[in-house]
């Protein structure tokens, strides 16, 4: 029996596998993909080759994040997995850019399903599954075989994201525990509540390679940059942990001031852990000192502290 109430992290479960019907996969391909797309997102499309992912964002023309993403090569284009209601509004943005440029792009969910696992037996046993072998969990590789692509998402617990065209794999875990690791690695996925309401560094994404700043022009690339160089950022992600009931993404987080409690910031993402027991994402601000009481709004009973990240964050 796999227990959410374990932190993955420090103590890895041997086996855990989710299927993600939660998230899609959007296709862009056709000879002007990478110049198209290079305009488009945040993250330097040069970089990608085929044994590698990388992990980026889309913005609206004032630097809020659409979507942040996993980008994959496949055949003469990219694949783009994310969250449903992110790849839809990527999507959308860029079918009115997209009638300029020698590009297809369409929803390519219904070709693939996708599964999340992780867990000290996932290499082996997966590999066993698609009958090949995997690359290794610590780098951002991506393995491929006649009917999946598989990426490699980090260790301790070793971690994949598998897009499968064949025959189902079997899970044993609901989307709440992949949700809970990702939670842990500080690794964001916006939701409806939380699309284009953040600019990329508000969601870390600079800490977590998302974000290029030597790669020239994209849309939304001003308000990045203005934040990075003229340290604007007043806003971050943090990790919270503690008492609550469950709760969704966009809802508000208060800090108590004095008697009082008032506006500190959104849910990104949140999974109840145990009964009463949350672990959240929040966008709140930047300076928040570290012992600060936090709450759920409408949730008086509750009480969240902020928890390390296991990435630094720079000033940008």
């Amino acid at each position: 029996m796999i227990v959410l109430t374990t932190e993955f992290t420090k103590a890895p479960p041997e086996y855990v596998t989710v299927s993600l019907t939660d998230h899609g996969v959007l296709q862009v391909s056709g000879s002007d993909t990478e110049s198209f797309l290079q305009g488009q997102f945040t993250c330097d499309l040069k970089q990608l080759d085929s044994e590698r992912w990388i992990y980026g964002a889309h913005c609206d023309n004032k630097g809020k994040t659409l979507s942040n993403f996993f980008l994959v090569r496949e055949g003469d284009g990219v694949l783009l997995i994310t969250s449903k209601p992110a790849m839809e509004a990527t999507m959308a943005q860029l079918q009115k850019f997209g009638v300029f440029n020698k590009v297809e792009i369409r929803d390519a969910s219904d070709d693939f399903q996708l599964y999340g696992v992780f867990g000290t037996a996932a290499p082996a046993r997966l590999a066993e599954l698609l009958d090949a072998s995997l690359a290794s969990a610590d780098m951002p590789a991506v393995s491929r075989t006649e009917h999946a692509l598989v990426l490699s998402l980090g260790t301790q617990p070793d971690q994949y994201l598998c897009l499968q065209r064949g025959e189902a794999l079997p899970t044993n875990s609901e989307p709440a525990y992949w949700q809970a690791l990702e939670i842990e690695r500080g690794r964001p996925t916006l939701f409806s509540g939380t699309i284009q309401e953040f600019v990329p560094q508000m969601l870390n994404l600079q800490a977590l390679d998302g974000i290029s700043f030597s790669k020239g022009c994209y849309i939304g690339q001003e308000t990045v940059a203005r934040m990075k160089y003229l340290g604007k950022q007043k806003r971050a992600l943090f990790r919270l942990s503690g008492h609550g009931k469950p709760v969704s993404a966009g809802a508000t987080v208060e800090q108590q001031l004095g008697e009082n409690w008032r506006r500190a910031g959104t849910v990104i993402n949140a999974v109840s852990r145990a009964d009463q027991h949350l672990d959240v994402l929040a966008v709140l601000p930047s300076d928040l000192d570290s012992d600060t009481k936090l709450r759920i709004k409408d949730d008086d009973a509750s009480l969240l502290e902020i928890y390390p990240l296991p990435y630094k964050l720079d000033e940008s």
